[in-house]
């Protein structure tokens, strides 16, 4: 997949485009992302950037996209030297305003301990934890960043690349799934797996 003319023509972008891959398994997308968080790393460590990254098979089917979200939030506070209460600040103030903004199964009660009430909060839904993962992101001050995640789902894809894109407008992003695209994501470049071998190049969504 590396060999995609596509895809050397991401690598080599400036500024850099976000880019989805899909592939069914088996077919290099983890190797790929593995590849480009190596590459990724050298290039923070010259530029003082963060990379951010995550493979879906490492977390129960159940909670992926919880564990994903918990998983880049520690990222970000590792990378971000002396701000790691101002983050967690910001990524709990976006869900608790989700939380009020909408009916609750299950509402804060007046003797919950503390744990039980922020269980609660970060049981969030995922367009909700995906709000305020990108909060504290900006919270960071994080000018470069690189994202790579292996076998997202399709149903937050768009909005996972939409929302770091808006927290960090200089960001190399790379998502893979196992899902096929019909409408492309904004401002991406979008590769399926086996069709450039039958003459069917990338498609490019609007700048």
């Amino acid at each position: 997949m590396t060999r995609n003319i596509d895809f050397a023509q991401w690598k080599s972008a400036d500024p850099p485009r976000a880019l989805l891959l899909s592939a069914p398994p088996g077919h290099g997308t983890t190797e790929t992302c593995s590849h480009i968080i190596g590459r990724a790393k050298e290039k923070a460590s010259r530029t003082n950037g963060s990379v951010l990254y995550f493979f879906c098979s490492s977390a129960a089917k159940s909670r992926r996209s919880t564990v994903l979200i918990h998983t880049l939030l520690h990222q970000v506070v590792c990378s971000s030297d002396g701000k790691a209460n101002s983050i967690a600040v910001a990524f709990l103030s976006a869900l608790v305003d989700g939380h009020f903004q909408r009916s609750l199964g299950e509402g804060f009660l007046k003797d919950d301990p503390l744990h039980k009430t922020v269980q609660k909060i970060l049981r969030a839904p995922d367009n909700e934890l995906i709000e305020a993962l990108a909060e504290a992101i900006k919270k960071s001050g994080i000018q470069e960043l690189s994202i790579i995640v292996d076998g997202l789902q399709e149903n937050i894809v768009c909005l996972l690349f939409e929302l770091i894109r808006e927290a960090t407008p200089k960001s190399e992003v790379l998502l893979t799934t196992q899902h096929t695209f019909g409408e492309i994501p904004h401002r991406v470049t979008y590769i399926e797996y086996d069709k450039e071998r039958k003459g069917l190049h990338a498609r490019h969504s609007p700048a």
